[in-house]
């Protein structure tokens, strides 16, 4: 969350600079906020469950941005020294609409979590493999100390008596958590409110709710 609201600071900061800019200062500016706000898509809808929190921001700073860009077009398009800007190519005035919804559109497709679960699948095989041999101190009930396994925080793990092991990553919606699942021989058992959401043949999105 912390780094979710420098990351906002320094939208704010750099929106102020925007409004100001010339041209040549613009385009570095637009480099500059499209790859902030890709970051914090892709750090943001990466993981296994949905931050209310971060969707909230990411709201705003779209809408904000957007106001943005329609000012700027509707400047460019009632100022008369500015014809020769609004002549510009259609790609120009496309590119911060294309900027604001390319990254939500990969999280909404679910591209940054795939792309993150891929760079972190042998190191979540290598745990839960750990966890089946013993190797790996669990707590069902209580949150056990954070784990780094590949780019996940893990902070509950579970092994059910059939062999599936399921743990914890992220939060999911406002009460909700939302993790991973390893069943490679069946799909896993539904326990109280529990869901899932199949990965591939031994991985599953898991959900647990209250």
């Amino acid at each position: 969350m912390t780094i979710s609201i420098a990351l906002v600071l320094g939208f704010c900061w750099i929106i102020k600079l925007f409004v100001g800019s010339n041209s040549y200062t613009l385009s570095r500016l637009v480099i500059l906020m499209s790859l902030i706000w890709f970051i914090l898509c892709a750090i943001g809808f990466s993981d296994a469950g949905s931050n209310i929190p971060l969707i909230v921001v990411s709201v705003y700073i779209s809408l904000a941005w957007v106001m943005i860009w329609v000012i700027r077009l509707w400047r460019k398009r009632f100022r008369k020294s500015d014809l020769n800007t609004l002549k510009r190519p259609l790609l120009y005035w496309l590119l911060i609409p294309s900027a604001i919804v390319l990254p939500l559109l990969l999280g909404y497709l679910d591209v940054f979590s795939l792309i993150r679960f891929k760079l972190s699948e042998q190191a979540l095989c290598s745990y839960v493999g750990n966890v089946r041999a013993g190797k790996v101190d669990l707590a069902f009930e209580f949150d056990h100390p954070p784990r780094q396994i590949g780019l996940y925080t893990v902070t509950v793990t579970d092994l059910l008596p059939d062999g599936t092991v399921r743990f914890i990553t992220s939060s999911h919606g406002i009460f909700d958590k939302a993790g991973f699942a390893h069943s490679p021989k069946h799909s896993p058992p539904v326990l109280g409110e529990d869901s899932y959401k199949q990965i591939n043949q031994q991985w599953w999105y898991y959900y647990q709710s209250w």
